[in-house]
Formats: structure tokens, C-alpha cells, sequence
């Protein structure tokens, strides 16, 4: 073969490995990359939450510990307040289980959670990954199946959302990827029914979307409590994520806790009792851990936290 030949036939297999999601991007261990929270449900009057309460502890504490990059609140209720971002306006609101909508435009708790998840993936791809961008996705409760829905789906090529995502960490915290504790039966709304044990979504999730990936691959942990008094631990970790973390009831986790600084969160202090493990590690039981916002923090920044 001449060395034009050579080089040409190199440059068309550099091209080949550039269109093929899933081999092109490396992972990056730093504090620069975009990270998204997505915060869960509220069942309460017109369903609303105010990001700022719910995210800003976290936060801050990111900014301490380094990070850099954008830190984006996202919105899907229709009376979110204080978000940076609303996933509303991407993608069509007629198309996958369009459903749930005020007259006035916007999502409710009666909102199909795969529609929520179809934004989102347009969302994802519209503002990062048709740039070449890639980020992290922190989520409380039901978010966490919002991500993990809409890389499901990318992941397997469905029709109506974007061609590839590039979310290379995602955290879960307090979500019911087995649904959550009977409290739920209470609740008149569709995101609580599909969130109820043994509903057609958490099965479809269980079958479907047991640890999916976006292109380049996903580093998933899960995170529960002992303590949380609307999600049971072993349904908040009831998903193959690489990383799972439980903290024990001696650390007082309980669902509303898991974003905001807590004794010993608000420093590098380890002094949290977890049951935690790593694959293809067994669960150890650590009475020196983290808090849920550093390990949060750790986990997107490093892909062996």
C-alpha cells in the first residue's frame, strides 16, 4: 500500500470511529462539564418546586469543591420558580404519551414521566450534544427516572428523540427505580401511578433500562437511605448502576435531604454510615463515608467514586 493510500485509508477509519456513538468520547475526570439537576415530583396543588431551595445547597457546595462549569436547575413543571432552564419548549407536546398539559401550556403531575423524558432528550441534545458537549445529570426522586427513561430510549434508536446523548455521570438520589413506599397509593396523580410498585413503567424500566447508556457510555450511581421515609433503599439502588451508596438510619437521611448539607457535608469530613459498593465489588458496610453532597459531587467528577 503507497503512503497516500495508507493515510487515506486511515483518515476513513478515523471517520468511521467518529460516527459510531460510543467510541469517540473518552472519559474526562474533571470539574469543568455542565451538570444538570432534575428535581422530582410535587404533588401539591398546582405541582411546582422552587429550584432554588432545592438545589442551591448543593450547589454551593460544588463551587467550593471546584466546579466550574455550568450548574443548570431544570424545570418541567408548568409553576417551577427559580430554575435556569425549562425542558418545555424542546421537542413537540403532541408526541410520546403526550399528555397532562395546562390549557395554558406547561406539564403537570398528570404529565406522562416518558413525555417529561422526551423533552429532556431533546433538551440534552438541542443545548449540548449537537455541540459536541458533554454532561452530568444530578436528579432527586422521580427525576432520576426521567434520565434514565431518556437514555433508554435514545440508547434504543426509538423514532422520537434525538440520534445520540452525551451524559457521560448521572446520580440518582432517593428514586424509586422500584417504586416508591405505599404513600404513593395516596396520590391521585399519573406520575404517582406510574411510580407505584409493579406499574407497566417500573417494569418496562426494570426490562428495558436496566443501566442504559448514552454514546461514549453512562457512569450511573444510586443512591438511598434507611431513613427515607418515601423511597425504600433497596428500591432507590434497584437499578444496575455501577456505584450504589445506602446510607444506614444512624445517618438520618431521610427524602429531602439528600441535596442539602447535612453534619459532615459541609466538608471533606467522612464520618457518614453507608453500605456501599462498586462493581464488580460485594456491599461493605463503611462507617467513614460521605455525606449524599460530596459523594454526589465526587461521583460525577471521577468515574470510580
Amino acid at each position: 500500500m503507497s503512503r497516500r493510500a495508507g493515510v487515506m485509508a486511515a483518515l476513513v477509519a478515523l471517520l468511521v470511529v467518529g460516527m459510531l456513538p460510543g467510541l469517540a468520547e473518552a472519559r474526562t475526570n474533571n470539574r469543568t462539564k455542565p451538570v444538570l439537576f432534575i428535581h422530582g415530583l410535587d404533588a401539591f396543588g398546582d405541582p411546582g418546586a422552587d429550584c432554588a431551595s432545592y438545589w442551591n445547597d448543593m450547589e454551593r457546595k460544588f463551587r467550593d469543591w471546584g466546579h466550574t462549569g455550568p450548574l443548570i436547575e431544570l424545570s418541567f413543571y408548568r409553576y417551577d420558580t427559580n430554575c435556569d432552564h425549562t425542558i418545555n419548549h424542546h421537542g413537540s407536546h403532541s408526541r410520546h404519551y403526550a399528555s397532562g398539559h395546562y390549557s395554558t401550556g406547561g406539564h403537570g403531575a398528570n404529565t406522562d414521566i416518558r413525555h417529561l423524558a422526551y423533552h429532556l432528550g431533546w433538551y440534552i441534545y438541542s443545548h449540548f450534544t449537537s455541540e459536541g458537549r458533554t454532561v452530568d445529570v444530578v436528579a432527586h426522586s422521580m427525576g432520576g427516572l426521567i434520565i434514565r427513561y431518556a437514555l433508554a430510549q435514545v440508547q434504543r434508536g426509538h423514532v422520537a428523540f434525538p440520534p445520540r446523548l452525551l451524559v457521560e455521570d448521572a446520580v440518582t438520589m432517593g428514586t424509586p427505580h422500584r417504586g416508591a413506599r405505599a404513600l404513593v397509593y395516596l396520590c391521585p396523580y399519573t406520575q404517582c401511578d406510574q411510580m407505584e410498585p409493579g406499574s407497566g413503567f417500573i417494569g418496562w424500566l426494570a426490562d428495558h433500562a436496566p443501566e442504559p447508556d448514552g454514546a461514549g457510555g453512562t457512569d450511573w450511581s444510586a443512591f438511598g437511605s434507611h431513613a427515607d421515609n418515601l423511597v425504600d433503599e433497596d428500591s432507590a439502588v434497584g437499578m444496575a448502576a455501577c456505584h450504589k451508596v445506602k446510607w444506614l438510619s444512624s445517618s438520618g437521611i431521610e427524602h429531602g435531604d439528600f441535596m442539602h448539607v447535612r453534619s459532615g457535608a459541609n466538608s471533606t469530613e467522612t464520618s457518614a454510615d453507608v453500605q456501599r459498593r462498586s462493581c464488580p465489588g460485594d456491599w461493605v458496610t463503611d462507617y467513614t463515608s460521605h455525606w449524599p453532597v460530596r459523594r454526589a459531587e465526587l461521583a460525577v467528577t471521577f468515574g470510580d467514586r
